[in-house]
């Protein structure tokens, strides 16, 4: 991961771009580190999460595969869970308004840590959803599904992963996920540092006590476990195993319920 200062606002590059920028549990931490270090630095106004592009543009294509491999215990899938949540936590509570600049896959994290965020703007080649019921086979949390349905409507969020499609940038825009499509993909950067600009400029406790109370609502209505035995019952599952093997050897996964 990259960091860089451009002004009062604060980049971050999800710097893997030959694996799409899959995010790992060190970048997670990291994602976190940088969090504590903006809230300690007051120079810093806003912070903007992007991804490097290689070939092709992308934020960030989910969570890195040998890292799902892995989960054979409740304790791994606690470990993964906690963490990815303790990251998504992190961008809520910075002090400084967030924007993610998105293109090409948002796909599971990437679409969480983007959901996450203040503002998103997008180019026309972003692909944001969770295709899971189509390749892994896991589920999410009830807190993600909540941030979810703030985002996109609880009709969206059930059709996205029901259907296992990926939401294109008119679907977002129509949903209000997304305050800009930019025409192309050379406008991204520049427009990306002029909204966090625009919000830098804004009084700043209205910008942070508005976002956290649109948290604390959210989460009001959630009681402490609501979701353990659903996520127990998908990650400790022989389909979960199957998804990530089918996954890794380019086949469609056969599901067996179990």
């Amino acid at each position: 991961m990259l960091t860089e200062r451009r002004g009062a606002v604060e980049w971050v590059i999800f710097n893997r771009p030959r694996a799409r920028n899959a995010i790992t549990p060190w970048m997670e931490d990291r994602l976190i580190e940088i969090c504590r270090a903006v809230d300690a630095d007051p120079g810093v106004k806003a912070l903007v999460l992007t991804g490097a592009a290689g070939d092709k543009p992308a934020f960030m294509a989910g969570a890195d595969l040998s890292c799902l491999q892995s989960v054979s215990s409740p304790e791994d899938f606690a470990i993964l869970e906690t963490r990815a949540e303790a990251a998504a936590m992190a961008l809520e509570a910075v002090r400084v308004p967030t924007v993610a600049v998105l293109s090409g896959p948002c796909i599971g994290e990437g679409a969480l840590l983007a959901s996450s965020c203040d503002v998103r703007i997008a180019s026309p080649s972003v692909r944001f959803g969770f295709p899971i019921a189509r390749t892994v086979g896991n589920c999410l949390s009830v807190k993600n599904l909540a941030r979810l349905s703030m985002l996109l409507g609880t009709a969206r969020t059930r059709e996205m992963i029901f259907s296992a499609r990926l939401l294109v940038a008119a679907d977002l825009a129509a949903a209000g996920a997304v305050r800009t499509v930019v025409a192309g993909e050379e406008e991204l950067t520049a427009h990306g540092q002029q909204v966090a600009e625009e919000l830098a400029a804004l009084a700043p406790l209205t910008l942070w006590a508005t976002r956290e109370g649109l948290r604390r609502l959210r989460d009001h209505s959630l009681p402490r476990d609501i979701d353990g035995d659903l996520l127990r019952r998908c990650y400790l599952s022989a389909d979960y195993q199957e998804g990530i093997a089918a996954f890794l050897d380019k086949r469609p996964p056969v599901w067996s319920g179990n």
